[in-house]
This record gives C-alpha cells, structure tokens and sequence, in this order.
C-alpha cells in the first residue's frame, strides 16, 4: 500500500480507505477466529479521541461504560445504519 500524507489525524480518520482498511483487518482476524457471518463487524467509525475516565466513556478499572458510549456516539452508529441501508439493500435484512 502506497504511503499517502495526511495533515492531521482526523483527516485520516474520516478517510474510506482507512475505514476500509481496518474492517478488512478486523474480517481477517474474525475468519481466523472463525466467527460467525452476524458476528462480523459492518462498518467501522474511525475517531480521535480515545476512550477516557475523563471524558465518561471508561470506568476506573477501565471498562466501558457502554450506555454513555452508546450515546456519545449516537449519531456515528446512527449514520453507520444509514449508510449501510441504502448502499447495501441486503445489509438492511441483517439490521
């Protein structure tokens, strides 16, 4: 893969080829595992800011605390449906 230059983290971040690059690792790794096909992820949002204790989305012991990570990125998973519904009408049945 060619090395491209991006001025920032976030412009890599919202790059497809960077999201499409990391679902496909992500594929690679759930075939070895051998997942199942519900089981696979469908789409990936791509984010700057890790999960922290500061900004809620981790315990102290470092869980996830997922209903405030549910809502913290209500608008990414919304807009990941989104996107998968209209360019893929058999994703939709798998919803």
């Amino acid at each position: 893969m060619c090395c491209l230059q991006y001025e920032s983290l976030g412009q890599l971040c919202n790059d497809p080829r960077a999201k499409a690059a990391v679902l496909a690792e992500m594929d690679a790794v759930g075939r070895e595992a051998q997942l199942r096909g519900f089981e696979f992820a469908k789409a990936v949002t791509l984010v700057i800011e890790p999960f922290t204790i500061e900004n809620g989305l981790l315990t102290p012991t470092f869980k996830v605390k997922r209903p405030q990570a549910k809502a913290y990125f209500a608008k990414a998973i919304s807009d990941m449906y989104n996107e998968l519904s209209t360019s893929d009408p058999a994703a939709q049945k798998s919803l």
